[in-house]
């Protein structure tokens, strides 16, 4: 397991921390507002099976509740662009709305996911 992107980011108050994992063929990725990383939320994402198709990358929340759709949200995205199976941890403590988080939390996750598609090359 080597880790290839140790990220952080300041959303309002809340300082989210992004580590990712390669393994083999796969990726595991733990996003946590806290400075220990925990469990949380456990989702799978698969992306498309046959590639230049138009199928959708297929995610399993696999336990947790809270948060399921952000963890939906960022388990499918991190396999589609990284074109792998990831395993997400997410475990966000703050009792923010997702709402609030969604968008510049998908958006950091975006240019990180770049930057490490850009080194896997």
């Amino acid at each position: 397991m080597k880790i290839i992107a140790e990220e952080s980011i300041k959303i309002d108050d809340i300082t989210i921390n992004l580590n990712l994992f390669q393994l083999y063929k796969s990726f595991l990725l733990l996003i946590s507002d806290q400075p220990n990383m925990g469990i949380g939320s456990i989702t799978l994402g698969s992306p498309p099976v046959v590639e230049g198709l138009k199928s959708l990358t297929t995610s399993y929340n696999l336990f947790g509740v809270n948060k399921k759709l952000l963890s939906t949200i960022i388990a499918e995205r991190a396999s589609n662009m990284l074109k792998a199976p990831v395993l997400l941890l997410l475990f966000i403590k703050n009792k923010k709305n997702e709402e609030e988080i969604v968008k510049p939390l998908v958006t950091f996750l975006n240019n990180t996911l770049e930057k490490v598609n850009k080194n896997l090359e």
